[in-house]
């Protein structure tokens, strides 16, 4: 336990409010840079901030925290909701809910040990999601073009055209700020070495993934959500499953471990051995291509040195 205060905060789009473990009430502050550092300034001495990822809304905050060097955790919503129905807690309003993670922060993450919070790159974080985005309604209308009438197939070519145009844009201005970057240019070129990681994939983990390179490999893997979680209870056993994790990362290790079964030889040999030797569903054994590829991936971060055939 500690005397310093453990806040949580729960977050909206234009608003946080604040609530100290053990106090009464909680602050309402603009979710806006100089209002959360204003407030941050005089509670400098926080021994842990606690708050829910609200899909991006929450960024000022953490990066305001980071420029502090105050401690924080993300806390995952399944967390807070099994510690409130836990607690017999009904009510539910902003306020209660910053009271409640401030008090699931006390009694639940303070003694947990945590690993040092990656560096993350917003500028490339922002861009890859945005590429991702346009990625997929590019997709959407060239799948709806072959079905539809003439009259609408112009409007769908003018929708292609501005969207190829805004994603060749996009990947230039990636392109651009890994060049720009020592660093960045450095872990792109050292992840694309494994034979199946292109640029795509690169970047992505390096947006996605700040934590590569400082983590286990069961910790890298249960990031991504890739690592088995068992099920038994008395005598019944079921099948372990994956999940949770990343979903962005995941979905570009996918298309790493699908090119790695044909072209690498060690994924190829892993593949193999899965599925002709231990009868593995073809599903089941690529996403084991998928965990070995991040470990794999994992391990050449750690050791900042690029892949080896003879290495793995």
């Amino acid at each position: 336990m500690t005397d310093k205060p453990i806040i949580g905060i729960d977050v909206s789009k234009n608003w946080l409010d604040i609530a100290i473990a053990g106090g009464k009430g909680a602050d309402h502050v603009s979710n806006t840079t100089e209002a959360i550092g204003a407030w941050l300034d005089a509670h400098t001495d926080a021994a842990l901030v606690a708050f829910e990822p609200t899909g991006g809304y929450e960024r000022g905050l953490r990066q305001a925290l980071e420029s502090r060097g105050i401690d924080f955790a993300r806390v995952h919503p399944n967390e807070l909701i099994g510690f409130r129905k836990a607690s017999g807690r009904k009510a539910k309003t902003d306020a209660l809910d910053a009271r409640l993670i401030a008090e699931f922060a006390r009694d639940q993450l303070l003694e947990r040990p945590r690993r040092p919070h990656a560096p993350v790159n917003p500028a490339l974080q922002a861009l890859c999601a945005r590429r991702r985005q346009l990625v997929d309604l590019l997709q959407a209308e060239r799948c709806r073009r072959p079905l539809a009438d003439d009259a609408v197939r112009p409007s769908i070519d003018t929708i292609v055209a501005a969207l190829e145009a805004a994603l060749s844009g996009i990947e230039q201005q990636i392109r651009d700020l890994i060049q720009a970057d020592p660093d960045l240019l450095r872990r792109s070129r050292l992840l694309q070495s494994f034979k199946g990681v292109g640029p795509i994939t690169a970047m992505t983990l390096i947006a996605d993934l700040p934590e590569l390179g400082s983590c286990s490999s069961k910790q890298i893997a249960s990031l991504v959500g890739l690592a088995p979680i068992t099920r038994q209870s008395g005598k019944a056993s079921y099948r372990a499953s994956t999940g949770h994790g990343r979903p962005t990362v995941r979905r570009v290790l996918f298309n790493v471990a699908r090119t790695g079964i044909m072209h690498n030889p060690v994924l190829r040999a892993f593949y193999n051995r899965l599925v002709e030797v231990n009868h593995r569903p073809g599903k089941v054994a690529l996403t084991a291509v998928m965990r070995k590829t991040i470990v794999i991936l994992n391990a050449m971060a750690t050791a900042n040195s690029p892949w080896s055939h003879q290495s793995t």
